[in-house]
C-alpha cells in the first residue's frame, strides 16, 4: 500500500569520502585552506553526524579566518572530541607505556562529563575489539565483519589493526579481565570506578 502511494527510499550513511567533499566545500565557500587528510582527522576524531561536523568546520573557519589554513593542531584545541576518539587516544598512549598521557585523557572524558560507568563500558568494549581484531588477523578472517562495523566504519579497521600490534593476546586479556573485576568490585562497594580504573592504567603501563 504505501509503495503504490508513496516512494520508497533508503537513506543510507555518507562515506568519508563524501563527507570529506561536502566539509571541503563548505571550507573553500569562506576562502579557508583545508588538506583531505586533515578532514578525515576531523572525521575520525569528531564523529560522523553531519550536523555536529558542519558546527565544527565552522568553528574552525572562524578561527582559521579568510585565506588561513586549518591545521590537525586546531582540531585538537577546539573542537569537541567523540568519545570513541579520546578512548583510541587513550589506548595508544597505554600501548606505548605513557601514562601521564594516558591518565589526561582519561580526565579528558570526565571533563567532557562521560558517566564514569560509561566510560568502563566503553574501554571494555574497545579491548574486546582489539582481541577480535587479533583473531580474525590470525585466522585470516575479515576484520570489519567480526567487529560488526557498518560500511561508513571502514576507516577503523587500519584503526584497530595498528593499535592491535601495540599489545599482546596476554595483555589485552589480562585488561579485559582487570575491567570486568573492577565492575564487579564497584558494584559491590569494594572500589571507586575511578580509583579502579586509574590502577588499571598505571599497572599497565608499568608491565
Amino acid at each position: 500500500m504505501l509503495e503504490k502511494n508513496g516512494v520508497v527510499c533508503e537513506f543510507t550513511y555518507q562515506k568519508p569520502n563524501q563527507i570529506i567533499r561536502r566539509l571541503k566545500a563548505i571550507a573553500n565557500a569562506y576562502k579557508v585552506n583545508v588538506a583531505e587528510n586533515t578532514l578525515q582527522y576531523l572525521i575520525e576524531q569528531c564523529g560522523q553526524n553531519m550536523q555536529d561536523l558542519i558546527n565544527e568546520i565552522r568553528k574552525l573557519i572562524e578561527y582559521a579566518g579568510e585565506g588561513g589554513t586549518i591545521n590537525k593542531s586546531d582540531i585538537d584545541l577546539l573542537c569537541t572530541k567523540q568519545t570513541q576518539a579520546i578512548i583510541f587516544n587513550l589506548t595508544d598512549y597505554l600501548g606505548k607505556k605513557q601514562i601521564k598521557l594516558a591518565l589526561e585523557e582519561l580526565n579528558n572524558l570526565l571533563y567532557n562529563k562521560e558517566p564514569i560507568q560509561k566510560i568502563l563500558i566503553t574501554l571494555y568494549n574497545h579491548f574486546k575489539k582489539l582481541y577480535f581484531t587479533k583473531i580474525a588477523e590470525r585466522y585470516k578472517l575479515d576484520i570489519a565483519k567480526s567487529l560488526n562495523l557498518k560500511p561508513n566504519q571502514m576507516f577503523l579497521v587500519n584503526k584497530y589493526k595498528m593499535q592491535a600490534k601495540s599489545f599482546t593476546d596476554l595483555e589485552i586479556s589480562n585488561i579485559i579481565k582487570e575491567l570486568i573485576d573492577l565492575d564487579y568490585n564497584y558494584k559491590i562497594g569494594k572500589i571507586d570506578l575511578n580509583i579502579g580504573l586509574e590502577t588499571i592504567l598505571c599497572n599497565n603501563c608499568s608491565k
